[in-house]
Protein backbone atom coordinates (compact mmCIF):
# COMPACT_ATOMS: atom_id res chain seq x y z
CA UNK A 1 0.00 0.00 0.00
CA UNK A 2 2.79 2.43 0.93
CA UNK A 3 4.50 1.73 -2.39
CA UNK A 4 1.31 2.56 -4.29
CA UNK A 5 0.85 5.78 -2.33
CA UNK A 6 4.45 6.75 -3.03
CA UNK A 7 3.93 6.12 -6.75
CA UNK A 8 0.83 8.32 -6.81
CA UNK A 9 2.51 11.13 -4.88
CA UNK A 10 5.54 10.92 -7.16
CA UNK A 11 3.50 10.91 -10.36
CA UNK A 12 3.72 13.49 -13.12
CA UNK A 13 0.37 15.08 -12.42
CA UNK A 14 -0.16 14.69 -8.66
CA UNK A 15 1.19 18.04 -7.47
CA UNK A 16 -0.40 19.80 -10.43
CA UNK A 17 -3.77 18.28 -9.53
CA UNK A 18 -3.37 19.29 -5.88
CA UNK A 19 -2.56 22.83 -7.03
CA UNK A 20 -5.76 22.87 -9.07
CA UNK A 21 -7.79 21.68 -6.09
CA UNK A 22 -6.17 24.34 -3.91
CA UNK A 23 -6.89 27.02 -6.50
CA UNK A 24 -10.51 25.94 -6.84
CA UNK A 25 -11.04 25.82 -3.08
CA UNK A 26 -9.40 29.21 -2.56
CA UNK A 27 -11.54 30.73 -5.29
CA UNK A 28 -14.84 29.35 -4.01
CA UNK A 29 -14.58 29.11 -0.20
CA UNK A 30 -12.75 32.24 1.01
CA UNK A 31 -15.25 35.04 1.62
CA UNK A 32 -12.92 38.03 2.10
CA UNK A 33 -12.19 39.41 -1.35
CA UNK A 34 -8.67 40.66 -0.56
CA UNK A 35 -7.65 37.41 1.13
CA UNK A 36 -9.28 35.36 -1.63
CA UNK A 37 -7.59 37.29 -4.43
CA UNK A 38 -4.18 36.91 -2.77
CA UNK A 39 -4.71 33.19 -2.06
CA UNK A 40 -5.91 32.60 -5.63
CA UNK A 41 -2.96 34.55 -7.04
CA UNK A 42 -0.53 32.53 -4.94
CA UNK A 43 -2.18 29.22 -5.86
CA UNK A 44 -2.19 30.17 -9.53
CA UNK A 45 1.51 31.04 -9.36
CA UNK A 46 2.23 27.62 -7.83
CA UNK A 47 0.10 26.03 -10.55
CA UNK A 48 2.14 27.74 -13.27
CA UNK A 49 5.40 26.51 -11.78
CA UNK A 50 4.25 22.90 -11.47
CA UNK A 51 2.68 23.04 -14.93
CA UNK A 52 6.13 23.75 -16.35
CA UNK A 53 7.61 20.86 -14.36
CA UNK A 54 4.81 18.43 -15.26
CA UNK A 55 4.85 18.73 -19.04
CA UNK A 56 7.26 16.85 -21.25
CA UNK A 57 10.52 18.33 -22.47
CA UNK A 58 9.23 18.79 -26.02
CA UNK A 59 6.58 21.31 -24.95
CA UNK A 60 8.34 22.81 -21.94
CA UNK A 61 9.70 25.82 -23.82
CA UNK A 62 6.25 26.58 -25.23
CA UNK A 63 4.77 26.20 -21.74
CA UNK A 64 7.28 28.67 -20.30
CA UNK A 65 6.50 31.06 -23.15
CA UNK A 66 2.83 30.93 -22.14
CA UNK A 67 3.39 30.87 -18.38
CA UNK A 68 5.73 33.84 -17.86
CA UNK A 69 3.58 36.58 -19.47
CA UNK A 70 0.47 35.04 -17.88
CA UNK A 71 2.03 35.25 -14.42
CA UNK A 72 3.18 38.84 -14.97
CA UNK A 73 -0.23 39.90 -16.26
CA UNK A 74 -1.98 38.24 -13.33
CA UNK A 75 0.04 40.08 -10.70
CA UNK A 76 -0.16 43.38 -12.59
CA UNK A 77 -3.82 43.53 -11.57
CA UNK A 78 -2.60 44.19 -8.02
CA UNK A 79 -1.01 47.44 -9.20
CA UNK A 80 -3.95 48.89 -11.06
CA UNK A 81 -7.46 48.28 -12.35
CA UNK A 82 -6.85 49.51 -15.87
CA UNK A 83 -9.13 47.90 -18.43
CA UNK A 84 -6.14 46.95 -20.57
CA UNK A 85 -4.64 44.95 -17.67
CA UNK A 86 -7.88 43.07 -17.20
CA UNK A 87 -8.30 42.15 -20.87
CA UNK A 88 -4.68 41.00 -21.15
CA UNK A 89 -4.78 39.02 -17.90
CA UNK A 90 -8.06 37.29 -18.65
CA UNK A 91 -7.07 36.46 -22.25
CA UNK A 92 -3.61 35.13 -21.30
CA UNK A 93 -5.01 33.08 -18.41
CA UNK A 94 -7.63 31.48 -20.66
CA UNK A 95 -5.08 30.75 -23.38
CA UNK A 96 -2.54 29.24 -20.97
CA UNK A 97 -5.11 27.00 -19.25
CA UNK A 98 -6.50 25.85 -22.61
CA UNK A 99 -2.98 24.99 -23.79
CA UNK A 100 -2.17 23.15 -20.55
CA UNK A 101 -5.45 21.23 -20.73
CA UNK A 102 -4.63 20.07 -24.25
CA UNK A 103 -1.10 19.01 -23.24
CA UNK A 104 -2.37 16.97 -20.27
CA UNK A 105 -5.14 15.31 -22.30
CA UNK A 106 -2.68 14.30 -25.04
CA UNK A 107 -0.28 12.91 -22.42
CA UNK A 108 -3.05 10.88 -20.77
CA UNK A 109 -4.37 9.47 -24.04
CA UNK A 110 -0.84 8.58 -25.19
CA UNK A 111 -0.24 6.35 -22.16
CA UNK A 112 -0.01 2.72 -23.20
CA UNK A 113 -0.92 1.35 -19.76
CA UNK A 114 -3.54 2.35 -17.20
CA UNK A 115 -1.62 3.40 -14.11
CA UNK A 116 -2.41 5.50 -11.05
CA UNK A 117 -0.62 8.37 -12.75
CA UNK A 118 -2.90 8.01 -15.79
CA UNK A 119 -5.99 8.27 -13.57
CA UNK A 120 -4.60 11.30 -11.73
CA UNK A 121 -3.80 12.92 -15.07
CA UNK A 122 -7.36 12.30 -16.28
CA UNK A 123 -8.76 13.94 -13.14
CA UNK A 124 -6.30 16.81 -13.57
CA UNK A 125 -7.49 17.38 -17.15
CA UNK A 126 -11.14 17.39 -16.04
CA UNK A 127 -10.40 20.04 -13.40
CA UNK A 128 -8.51 22.05 -16.01
CA UNK A 129 -11.44 21.93 -18.43
CA UNK A 130 -13.76 23.43 -15.81
CA UNK A 131 -11.21 26.02 -14.75
CA UNK A 132 -10.48 27.03 -18.34
CA UNK A 133 -14.13 27.54 -19.19
CA UNK A 134 -14.54 29.59 -16.00
CA UNK A 135 -11.87 32.03 -17.19
CA UNK A 136 -13.45 32.12 -20.66
CA UNK A 137 -16.76 33.15 -19.08
CA UNK A 138 -14.92 35.82 -17.10
CA UNK A 139 -13.44 37.19 -20.32
CA UNK A 140 -16.88 37.09 -21.94
CA UNK A 141 -18.45 39.03 -19.07
CA UNK A 142 -15.91 41.86 -19.15
CA UNK A 143 -16.45 42.15 -22.91
CA UNK A 144 -20.25 41.85 -22.66
CA UNK A 145 -21.44 42.42 -19.06
CA UNK A 146 -25.04 41.39 -19.80
CA UNK A 147 -24.11 37.95 -21.14
CA UNK A 148 -25.22 36.16 -17.97
CA UNK A 149 -28.27 36.64 -15.76
CA UNK A 150 -27.78 35.73 -12.08
CA UNK A 151 -30.67 35.11 -9.70
CA UNK A 152 -30.98 37.87 -7.04
CA UNK A 153 -30.38 35.48 -4.13
CA UNK A 154 -27.22 34.04 -5.67
CA UNK A 155 -26.00 37.51 -6.69
CA UNK A 156 -26.28 38.70 -3.08
CA UNK A 157 -24.63 35.59 -1.66
CA UNK A 158 -21.73 35.65 -4.13
CA UNK A 159 -21.11 39.39 -4.31
CA UNK A 160 -21.84 39.37 -8.03
CA UNK A 161 -21.27 42.76 -9.62
CA UNK A 162 -18.09 43.60 -7.70
CA UNK A 163 -14.72 43.72 -9.45
CA UNK A 164 -13.70 40.20 -10.33
CA UNK A 165 -10.72 38.16 -11.48
CA UNK A 166 -10.34 35.33 -14.01
CA UNK A 167 -11.18 32.97 -11.13
CA UNK A 168 -14.39 34.64 -10.00
CA UNK A 169 -16.18 32.17 -7.65
CA UNK A 170 -19.58 32.51 -9.30
CA UNK A 171 -18.16 31.88 -12.78
CA UNK A 172 -16.21 28.85 -11.56
CA UNK A 173 -19.44 27.56 -10.03
CA UNK A 174 -21.28 28.14 -13.31
CA UNK A 175 -18.50 26.50 -15.29
CA UNK A 176 -18.38 23.30 -13.25
CA UNK A 177 -22.17 22.95 -13.04
CA UNK A 178 -22.30 23.37 -16.82
CA UNK A 179 -19.45 20.90 -17.33
CA UNK A 180 -21.30 18.34 -15.21
CA UNK A 181 -24.63 19.29 -16.91
CA UNK A 182 -26.30 19.93 -13.53
CA UNK A 183 -28.18 23.01 -14.75
CA UNK A 184 -29.52 24.49 -11.50
CA UNK A 185 -30.97 27.45 -13.38
CA UNK A 186 -29.66 30.15 -11.03
CA UNK A 187 -27.30 31.45 -13.72
CA UNK A 188 -28.75 31.88 -17.20
CA UNK A 189 -26.81 32.61 -20.42
CA UNK A 190 -28.52 35.51 -22.22
CA UNK A 191 -26.28 36.42 -25.14
CA UNK A 192 -25.70 34.17 -28.13
CA UNK A 193 -22.02 33.91 -27.20
CA UNK A 194 -22.81 32.80 -23.65
CA UNK A 195 -25.35 30.23 -24.86
CA UNK A 196 -22.95 28.82 -27.44
CA UNK A 197 -20.10 28.58 -24.95
CA UNK A 198 -22.34 26.89 -22.40
CA UNK A 199 -23.48 24.28 -24.93
CA UNK A 200 -19.89 23.66 -26.02
CA UNK A 201 -18.74 23.19 -22.43
CA UNK A 202 -21.56 20.75 -21.68
CA UNK A 203 -20.69 18.75 -24.78
CA UNK A 204 -16.99 18.88 -23.91
CA UNK A 205 -17.62 17.43 -20.46
CA UNK A 206 -19.75 14.56 -21.76
CA UNK A 207 -17.48 13.73 -24.69
CA UNK A 208 -14.35 13.86 -22.54
CA UNK A 209 -15.75 11.35 -20.05
CA UNK A 210 -17.10 9.06 -22.79
CA UNK A 211 -13.88 9.05 -24.81
CA UNK A 212 -11.72 8.75 -21.68
CA UNK A 213 -13.60 5.71 -20.39
CA UNK A 214 -13.49 4.10 -23.85
CA UNK A 215 -9.74 4.73 -24.07
CA UNK A 216 -8.98 3.36 -20.60
CA UNK A 217 -11.14 0.28 -21.18
CA UNK A 218 -9.46 -0.25 -24.56
CA UNK A 219 -5.98 -0.10 -23.02
CA UNK A 220 -6.97 -2.44 -20.20
CA UNK A 221 -8.57 -4.93 -22.62
CA UNK A 222 -5.57 -4.87 -24.96
CA UNK A 223 -3.17 -5.62 -22.12
CA UNK A 224 -5.34 -8.25 -20.42
CA UNK A 225 -3.94 -11.81 -20.63
CA UNK A 226 -5.53 -13.95 -23.30
CA UNK A 227 -7.52 -16.96 -22.13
Amino acid sequence: MSVRVARVLGGRFTVLTLSLVLLSMAGTTIESRDVRDFAVGLAFSVLLVFAILSVGRRVRIVTVTFAVPTLLAHWLLWHGELAAYRYIDFALTSAFLAFLTLVIIVAVFNDQAVTADTIVGAVCAYFLIGLTWGTVYALLVIVSPDSLSVSPALARASGWGDAFTPFTPLLLYYSFTTLATLGYGDVTPLSAGARNLSVLEGLTGQLYLAVLVARLVGIHTARAPRA
